[in-house]
């Protein structure tokens, strides 16, 4: 009875504290660096670090709102402000540029993982712990089944052509390009007359979020023109 207890149930109830509390915060690290390192991986703002501090954070919370120190009659007044000031970090990270909105998919997962904190700082580990799968389930396998939704890529070519300043517009079009989502192939640079150069890139333009980045290299500073051009 004990083993399913600590499997599925309360750790209050079978460990005593404090090794409990050390526990849930132990499991909430590892729960945070499951869901880290997937948005690490995609080079998303909240990444590795981020995650593992929110869903800490929030178990630590849980887990002090439900000691003797406080009398252990405060947990949902915690929660509730848990809820409150992560909700006000994912608004942070949503962002509005160029008609389109990005960090939608960043907030929600700042939410729910903190959700997935105060679940372990509760006791409840081996749920907090499943969740923290079920999120990386469905960051990572669901953006492929979103592709494949849309259909497959039509790959195409774009040559960027811009004026040098002295290396600026390369630095500009590079930031750009390393926000941009879906398969992209950066070919050789070369110059071209008047003083301009060129960048050939192959892309996606089935998509409308992989060819989303062609707006915002059309409005940066020193890029000239985007020609459409044959595949090589």
């Amino acid at each position: 009875m004990d083993f399913f207890q600590v499997a599925l149930g309360d750790l209050h109830r079978v460990v005593q504290a404090p090794y409990c509390e050390g526990i849930s915060i132990l499991m909430a690290f590892l729960c945070g660096a499951i869901v880290g390192f997937e948005r690490e991986k995609g080079h998303k703002p909240a990444g590795l670090r981020t995650q593992i501090l929110i869903c800490v954070g929030s178990a630590i919370f849980t887990v002090v709102s439900m000691s003797p120190a406080l009398g252990g009659h405060e947990p949902g007044r915690i929660a509730a402000q848990i809820v409150t000031g992560v909700g006000f970090l994912g608004a942070g990270s949503i962002l509005r540029d160029h008609k389109q909105i990005t960090g939608l998919t960043t907030a929600a997962t700042i939410w729910t993982v903190s959700a997935v904190g105060i679940v372990v700082g509760a006791g409840y580990v081996t749920a907090g712990f499943l969740l923290s799968l079920g999120v990386l389930f469905v960051l990572g396998i669901f953006r492929q089944a979103e592709t494949l939704l849309g259909g497959r890529c039509t790959s195409v070519s774009t040559v960027v052509v811009y004026r040098p300043e002295k290396g600026k517009t390369h630095a500009l079009i590079v930031g750009v390009l390393d926000d941009a989502r879906g398969t992209l192939n950066v070919g050789d640079e070369n110059e071209r007359p008047g003083g301009l150069c060129e960048m050939r890139l192959q892309h996606c333009d089935h998509h409308r979020d992989h060819r989303a980045f062609l707006a915002v290299l059309a409005a940066t500073p020193g890029v000239e023109a985007l020609e459409k051009a044959p595949p090589p």
